[in-house]
């Protein structure tokens, strides 16, 4: 069948999808693999008619029961008059919001509208509907909320679109709505009802063009001009920061070049060794620029451990990401919105929503840090796809200087991420990759538990990290592990999250000293007295061995690295290549 797209609203990092059947049928579009793609749905576009092959959901979740599971697809073409095919397909109501899904909206004391369970389910989730008022952008909570204006103080819907989220949306625009998941709050009591909220995710404009609705969020002014660099800064205010707040005499290699150009706001791609001191490369300018700097970092323990100790250095930062409860989100934004934040850590699925690039806009950036930079290549070690999209916060704030770091990229690597993110090739600083304290070792591995073992007898009350390639051995070892007496604990993909970030909490503390792990551990693990490495089996290629072996001696004393290997272990390698 042909399916036109006429919404798609935010899920995760990925999408959910609607469309309209020739027949004026409403579907939901689900992806096979919704359940682990963390990117389903993105591939669509407003506007666009697909080919669709599909089979009812097994088990339709209320009130989504225009899902769909989608089998094959084949994109088609761009329709030039969607609104028009909207208003005949699907028909919208005017008015205010109580004409929204048959009457039953109900209304918080805040003003957040929802479907309550005793109430029953509306004939569709997803309806389009033409407001008789301007709904205004209200931006006081977590999310962004559109207000409808009434004598009580208004009626909200979230916004969860793709659309830049403009002021104003007038009366009279088209304007896509639809219903969230049910819902029960964290500190509800289980006999509390189950909620429905409404959702705004898309509009038209009364004078825009039939395509508004496809608009996505846009990189403001892609071709704006930077302002020109900033003189060269008097350094001994650096110096004064870098000793008076970081507690440090002198720089080290590079920083002090590299500081000079992010003080001139001038872009830079830093590539240097764990323990080199990259962090600083952004902290100490973070306290001179006149604004905010943000750092796009991917792992939320590693964000908690940098603004824990930027707190103790009297340094004033925050992290955004999901851990924190609505009431502290809320919170630092509000200080973040007032000047009160100098350095703020997100995730970057925090970072690319809408609500965080208007929070941006408020804040006066000056600086945009991109950690692990390598995770943007797709020729990089750890590639990964959210990171890709930080080049549309790159060229929506042109005006901020761009400082991209990592411990490990080749100069394929190191290109891609200049090329992503505008960075001119002499703005590269590339440190020197020998660290004289740690030792590396090779042995074939014979008698993998017995080496393992001995290894260990050498390193005993020492804190380290066993690398295997697959979770079963992980599983296996370090079940063999603690079963001798060794406080060894294990990390994975494979166990939930509540498990991992307590094995990880216990080894940062040292209450467990060995952690036995896939390479799903320890990027920006902020541990310095890690006295070992230990590979059980081949790393995947020379790049990760150096990112691994790296989160060992990072305080400067030695530390060991051996590296165990089999013939076995190029299969595995292979194997995991041609799937």
């Amino acid at each position: 069948m042909r399916v036109l797209i006429v919404a798609k609203t935010r899920r995760g990092t990925g999408a959910c999808v609607g469309g309209l059947t020739q027949d004026g049928r409403s579907v939901r579009l689900v992806a096979e693999d919704a359940l682990w793609n963390d990117h389903a749905g993105l591939e669509y576009a407003v506007g666009e008619v697909w080919e669709i092959e599909a089979t009812p959901a097994p088990a339709l979740l209320p009130p989504h029961v225009e899902n769909i599971i989608v089998r094959s697809k084949r994109r088609l073409k761009r329709v030039p008059n969607l609104e028009k095919i909207i208003r005949r397909l699907m028909p919208p109501v005017e008015g205010g919001p109580e004409q929204l899904f048959d009457g039953r909206l109900q209304t918080l004391p805040s003003g957040g509208l929802y479907i309550a369970e005793r109430t029953g389910l509306p004939s569709r989730s997803t309806m389009f509907w033409v407001p008789d008022q301007p709904l205004r952008r209200d931006v006081e909570g977590k999310r962004i909320h559109y207000r409808y204006p009434t004598d009580d103080g208004g009626r909200t819907l979230t916004f969860v679109g793709f659309q830049e989220p403009i002021e104003v949306i007038p009366a009279g625009a088209l304007v896509r709505v639809s219903l969230a998941h049910w819902w029960r709050p964290k500190d509800a009591s289980p006999e509390d009802e189950l909620r429905c909220h409404a959702q705004l995710s898309g509009w038209f404009l009364p004078d825009q063009s039939s395509l508004g609705l496809a608009v996505e969020v846009p990189a403001r002014n892609p071709e704006a001009v930077v302002a020109p660099p900033e003189p060269a800064p008097d350094l001994a205010a650096a110096r004064h920061v870098l000793k008076h707040t970081f507690g440090f005499g002198e720089f080290l290699p590079l920083q002090e070049a590299i500081i000079t150009r992010v003080l001139q706001r001038r872009d830079t791609l830093v590539i240097m060794p764990t323990g080199g001191g990259k962090s600083l490369c952004y902290q100490l300018p973070a306290l001179l620029l006149d604004g905010l700097t943000v750092v796009a970092s991917p792992l939320i323990a590693l964000m908690q451990d940098q603004v824990s100790q930027l707190h103790e250095l009297a340094v004033r930062a925050a992290f955004l990401n999901s851990t924190l409860a609505n009431r502290d989100y809320v919170s630092i934004a509000n200080r973040v919105r007032g000047g009160d934040v100098r350095i703020l850590y997100v995730a970057p699925e925090t970072l690319l929503r809408p609500e965080t690039l208007v929070l941006l806009e408020q804040s006066r950036l000056a600086c945009f840090a991109v950690d692990e930079a390598h995770c943007i290549s797709e020729w990089g070690h750890d590639f990964r796809p959210e990171y890709r999209q930080l080049q549309q916060v790159r060229r929506r704030f042109p005006q901020a200087a761009c400082i991209a770091l990592t411990a490990t990229a080749t100069p394929r690597v190191r290109e891609d991420i200049r090329r992503l993110l505008r960075i001119a090739a002499d703005g590269e600083f590339v440190a020197s990759f020998n660290r004289p304290n740690l030792f590396l070792a090779v042995q074939p591995r014979r008698d993998g538990l017995g080496q393992v073992l001995a290894f260990l007898e050498q390193h005993k009350a020492q804190s380290g990290i066993i690398y295997c390639s697959v979770r079963k051995q992980v599983d296996s070892l370090a079940a063999e592990l603690q079963a001798r007496g060794w406080p060894a604990l294990p990390y994975h993909a494979g166990l939930d999250a509540e498990t991992r970030r307590r094995n990880q909490d216990q080894f940062i503390r040292d209450d467990a000293t060995i952690m036995v792990a896939t390479i799903a551990f320890g990027m920006g693990i902020n541990k310095s007295n890690v006295r070992f490495v230990l590979h059980y089996n081949l790393p995947r290629d020379v790049e990760s061995y150096y990112q691994e072996i790296g989160r060992s001696g990072r305080d400067g004393l030695p530390a060991d690295c051996l590296l165990l290997h089999s013939r076995a272990d190029a299969i595995t390698i292979r194997k995991f290549i041609d799937e």
